[in-house]
This record gives C-alpha cells, sequence and structure tokens, in this order.
C-alpha cells in the first residue's frame, strides 16, 4: 500500500503543475474565477489519467467516463479538507505568531506554508476515496 499512496503522491504533484500552469494561461485570457475552474478540471483530469496509467494499474478499465467522473467528484470532497485546513490557518494564525517563530520574513512564506497540511489532508482523503471506490480491483 506505502508504493500506491508514494504513485499516488507523484500524480498529485504533477497535477499540481498542471494545475498552476493552466491557471496562469487561463488567467491571460480568462477572469480568475473561470480561470480557477478550468485549471481545477484539467489539474483532475490530468491526475485521473495519471492514476489510472500508473498508481491503479490493476484497478476496473471498463467505463473511463465514468471512472473519471467519480476521480472528479473525488477530487471535489478532497477540495473540502483542503481548503478548510487552509482557511483555518490563514484565518486564525496570528502573525504575531508567525513572527516570533519564524521571524519577519515568515509572514512571507506563510501562505504557502499553510498550504502544506491542507493538501495532506486532502491527499488522504482522495486517496481513501480513490482506492476504495473510483479505482476498485478489477474482477478475475
Amino acid at each position: 500500500m506505502d508504493k500506491k499512496i508514494l504513485k499516488f503522491a507523484v500524480s498529485g504533484g504533477l497535477g499540481f503543475v498542471v494545475d498552476v500552469s493552466a491557471m496562469t494561461l487561463l488567467s491571460e485570457v480568462l477572469p480568475v474565477i473561470p480561470a480557477r475552474a478550468g485549471a481545477f478540471w484539467a489539474a483532475a483530469s490530468f491526475t485521473w489519467w495519471c492514476n489510472r496509467q500508473f498508481t491503479f494499474k490493476g484497478a476496473e478499465r471498463s467505463a473511463p467516463l465514468r471512472q473519471w467522473f467519480k476521480s472528479l467528484l473525488t477530487a471535489c470532497v478532497g477540495f473540502i479538507p483542503n481548503w478548510g485546513c487552509y482557511w483555518v490557518l490563514i484565518r486564525w494564525v496570528d502573525d504575531a505568531w508567525i513572527t516570533q517563530l519564524v521571524g519577519e520574513n515568515g509572514l512571507y512564506f506563510w501562505p504557502l506554508a499553510a498550504m502544506i497540511p491542507g493538501i495532506l489532508l486532502g491527499m488522504v482523503a482522495n486517496f481513501s476515496l480513490a482506492a476504495r471506490w473510483v479505482y476498485r480491483p478489477a474482477l478475475g
């Protein structure tokens, strides 16, 4: 199971690169919200493909469109703890505490550092649903 989690994390990391790239490109021609929605769709679709080809190779291969849709739903569910954790850390952690802990420069890096726990929580939620619901082992 450890190898699958690592492969899942690699697929998610690549998906993050697609997300940032798509957001950068789309925000040049679209308002931020539609650009973000398009980038999410692109990243979640790419991650589904990576997980289908790499992480869960032995999963059921029929009905790829249904599997893709389930994967998108799973990504939406994983979004809740990811952004929930981020929101809590950004809203509730005091700037004075960050400055005391890591110095004045910590305020610049805090928005990025605060992403990490949320990403990990979202990954756990996504992996749990993906392994049990989206990429069920093939019968036979």
